[in-house]
Protein backbone atom coordinates (compact mmCIF):
# COMPACT_ATOMS: atom_id res chain seq x y z
CA UNK A 1 0.00 0.00 0.00
CA UNK A 2 1.31 3.44 -0.87
CA UNK A 3 0.37 6.62 0.96
CA UNK A 4 1.60 10.18 0.54
CA UNK A 5 1.18 12.77 3.27
CA UNK A 6 1.58 16.41 2.38
CA UNK A 7 2.44 18.33 5.50
CA UNK A 8 3.19 16.53 8.72
CA UNK A 9 1.33 13.81 10.56
CA UNK A 10 2.22 11.39 13.31
CA UNK A 11 2.48 7.85 12.00
CA UNK A 12 2.68 5.42 14.87
CA UNK A 13 4.83 2.33 14.57
CA UNK A 14 6.45 3.36 11.29
CA UNK A 15 10.10 2.62 10.65
CA UNK A 16 11.83 5.80 9.47
CA UNK A 17 13.94 4.97 6.42
CA UNK A 18 16.86 7.08 5.26
CA UNK A 19 15.85 7.32 1.60
CA UNK A 20 19.25 8.55 0.48
CA UNK A 21 20.93 5.41 1.86
CA UNK A 22 18.53 2.87 0.33
CA UNK A 23 18.87 1.71 -3.25
CA UNK A 24 15.88 1.12 -5.49
CA UNK A 25 16.60 -2.62 -5.44
CA UNK A 26 16.58 -2.72 -1.62
CA UNK A 27 13.30 -0.84 -1.53
CA UNK A 28 11.77 -3.22 -4.10
CA UNK A 29 12.95 -6.18 -2.02
CA UNK A 30 11.36 -4.67 1.11
CA UNK A 31 8.11 -4.13 -0.79
CA UNK A 32 7.95 -7.66 -2.13
CA UNK A 33 9.06 -9.60 0.94
CA UNK A 34 6.28 -10.49 3.41
CA UNK A 35 7.13 -10.45 7.11
CA UNK A 36 7.61 -13.72 8.99
CA UNK A 37 4.44 -13.26 11.01
CA UNK A 38 2.38 -12.14 8.05
CA UNK A 39 1.68 -8.67 9.43
CA UNK A 40 2.14 -5.51 7.42
CA UNK A 41 5.04 -3.24 8.25
CA UNK A 42 5.04 0.55 8.00
CA UNK A 43 7.90 2.45 6.41
CA UNK A 44 8.24 6.24 6.44
CA UNK A 45 10.31 8.17 3.92
CA UNK A 46 10.53 11.91 4.59
CA UNK A 47 11.22 14.23 1.66
CA UNK A 48 12.13 11.40 -0.71
CA UNK A 49 9.92 12.51 -3.60
CA UNK A 50 11.29 16.05 -3.52
CA UNK A 51 14.86 14.79 -3.19
CA UNK A 52 17.37 14.19 -5.95
CA UNK A 53 16.21 10.58 -6.33
CA UNK A 54 12.51 11.43 -6.47
CA UNK A 55 12.18 10.06 -9.99
CA UNK A 56 13.42 6.63 -8.84
CA UNK A 57 10.72 6.47 -6.17
CA UNK A 58 8.03 7.64 -8.58
CA UNK A 59 9.00 4.89 -11.04
CA UNK A 60 8.49 2.35 -8.22
CA UNK A 61 5.06 3.69 -7.24
CA UNK A 62 3.12 0.76 -8.72
CA UNK A 63 5.36 -1.79 -6.99
CA UNK A 64 4.97 -0.01 -3.66
CA UNK A 65 1.20 0.29 -4.13
CA UNK A 66 0.68 -3.48 -4.46
CA UNK A 67 2.99 -4.30 -1.56
CA UNK A 68 1.49 -5.86 1.58
CA UNK A 69 3.46 -3.26 3.55
CA UNK A 70 2.58 0.41 3.97
CA UNK A 71 5.01 2.91 2.46
CA UNK A 72 4.35 6.48 3.56
CA UNK A 73 6.05 9.39 1.84
CA UNK A 74 5.91 12.58 3.90
CA UNK A 75 6.44 15.69 1.80
CA UNK A 76 6.19 19.43 2.43
CA UNK A 77 4.51 19.94 -0.93
CA UNK A 78 3.91 17.89 -4.03
CA UNK A 79 3.87 19.19 -7.58
CA UNK A 80 1.16 18.26 -10.06
CA UNK A 81 3.20 15.83 -12.23
CA UNK A 82 4.30 13.59 -9.33
CA UNK A 83 0.78 13.77 -7.92
CA UNK A 84 -0.66 12.43 -11.17
CA UNK A 85 1.89 9.59 -11.28
CA UNK A 86 1.08 8.63 -7.69
CA UNK A 87 -2.68 8.79 -8.23
CA UNK A 88 -2.34 6.63 -11.34
CA UNK A 89 -0.43 4.05 -9.25
CA UNK A 90 -3.25 4.02 -6.68
CA UNK A 91 -1.59 5.97 -3.89
CA UNK A 92 -3.66 7.53 -1.15
CA UNK A 93 -2.74 11.21 -0.93
CA UNK A 94 -3.58 13.10 2.26
CA UNK A 95 -2.92 16.75 2.95
CA UNK A 96 -2.37 17.89 6.51
CA UNK A 97 -2.14 21.56 7.35
CA UNK A 98 0.98 22.38 9.29
CA UNK A 99 0.05 24.15 12.49
CA UNK A 100 2.22 27.03 13.48
CA UNK A 101 3.69 26.93 16.96
CA UNK A 102 4.07 30.68 17.08
CA UNK A 103 0.79 32.50 17.66
CA UNK A 104 2.01 35.60 15.86
CA UNK A 105 2.31 33.84 12.51
CA UNK A 106 -1.05 32.13 12.96
CA UNK A 107 -2.82 35.48 12.91
CA UNK A 108 -3.01 35.73 16.69
CA UNK A 109 -1.31 38.06 19.04
CA UNK A 110 1.87 37.90 21.07
CA UNK A 111 1.03 37.75 24.81
CA UNK A 112 4.68 38.38 25.70
CA UNK A 113 4.69 41.58 23.65
CA UNK A 114 1.53 42.71 25.42
CA UNK A 115 2.97 42.19 28.90
CA UNK A 116 6.33 43.67 27.86
CA UNK A 117 4.55 46.82 26.69
CA UNK A 118 2.82 47.11 30.08
CA UNK A 119 6.11 46.60 31.92
CA UNK A 120 7.77 49.29 29.78
CA UNK A 121 4.79 51.67 30.27
CA UNK A 122 4.65 52.01 26.47
CA UNK A 123 1.14 53.32 25.76
CA UNK A 124 1.27 53.01 22.01
CA UNK A 125 2.66 49.47 21.92
CA UNK A 126 0.24 48.35 24.65
CA UNK A 127 -2.74 49.77 22.78
CA UNK A 128 -1.60 48.23 19.47
CA UNK A 129 -1.10 44.86 21.18
CA UNK A 130 -4.56 45.10 22.75
CA UNK A 131 -6.26 45.84 19.45
CA UNK A 132 -4.36 43.02 17.79
CA UNK A 133 -5.44 40.63 20.55
CA UNK A 134 -9.09 41.65 20.23
CA UNK A 135 -8.96 41.26 16.43
CA UNK A 136 -7.51 37.77 16.94
CA UNK A 137 -10.57 36.87 19.02
CA UNK A 138 -9.06 36.94 22.50
CA UNK A 139 -11.56 37.55 25.30
CA UNK A 140 -11.21 40.86 27.18
CA UNK A 141 -11.43 38.96 30.50
CA UNK A 142 -8.40 36.87 29.55
CA UNK A 143 -6.45 39.97 28.53
CA UNK A 144 -7.39 41.73 31.78
CA UNK A 145 -6.22 38.68 33.72
CA UNK A 146 -2.93 38.60 31.81
CA UNK A 147 -2.30 42.30 32.42
CA UNK A 148 -3.28 41.93 36.09
CA UNK A 149 -0.82 39.07 36.46
CA UNK A 150 1.95 41.19 34.92
CA UNK A 151 1.12 44.13 37.19
CA UNK A 152 1.34 41.86 40.26
CA UNK A 153 4.61 40.44 38.96
CA UNK A 154 5.93 43.99 38.59
CA UNK A 155 4.80 44.62 42.19
CA UNK A 156 2.85 47.64 40.98
CA UNK A 157 -0.10 47.89 43.33
CA UNK A 158 -1.53 50.89 41.49
CA UNK A 159 -1.63 49.16 38.12
CA UNK A 160 -2.98 45.95 39.63
CA UNK A 161 -5.72 47.83 41.51
CA UNK A 162 -6.67 49.77 38.35
CA UNK A 163 -6.97 46.59 36.29
CA UNK A 164 -9.06 44.81 38.91
CA UNK A 165 -11.31 47.86 39.14
CA UNK A 166 -11.74 47.89 35.35
CA UNK A 167 -12.79 44.26 35.39
CA UNK A 168 -15.34 44.77 38.15
CA UNK A 169 -16.61 48.05 36.69
CA UNK A 170 -17.32 46.33 33.37
CA UNK A 171 -19.39 43.69 35.17
CA UNK A 172 -21.29 46.39 37.04
CA UNK A 173 -22.29 47.99 33.74
CA UNK A 174 -19.83 50.92 33.72
CA UNK A 175 -18.70 50.05 30.20
CA UNK A 176 -17.46 47.38 27.87
CA UNK A 177 -14.28 45.74 29.22
CA UNK A 178 -12.64 45.91 25.81
CA UNK A 179 -13.09 49.69 25.66
CA UNK A 180 -12.09 50.12 29.29
CA UNK A 181 -8.85 48.24 28.65
CA UNK A 182 -8.09 50.40 25.62
CA UNK A 183 -8.73 53.54 27.68
CA UNK A 184 -6.45 52.16 30.39
CA UNK A 185 -3.70 51.56 27.82
CA UNK A 186 -3.95 55.08 26.44
CA UNK A 187 -3.86 56.71 29.90
CA UNK A 188 -0.97 54.60 31.19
Amino acid sequence: MLSVIIGSAKISGAEDLAWDAISAEELAAMAGTPSLLGDAKKYLLRGALAGERGGDFLSMAKVLAISPHLFVFEEEKLLKAPTLVLEKAGALIEEHKVKSTKKESAGGFDPFGLTAALAAHDRKRLWLSLTKAFRAGEKPEAIAGLLGWKARQMKSAGLSRALVSLYHDSHRGAGDLELLLERFALTL
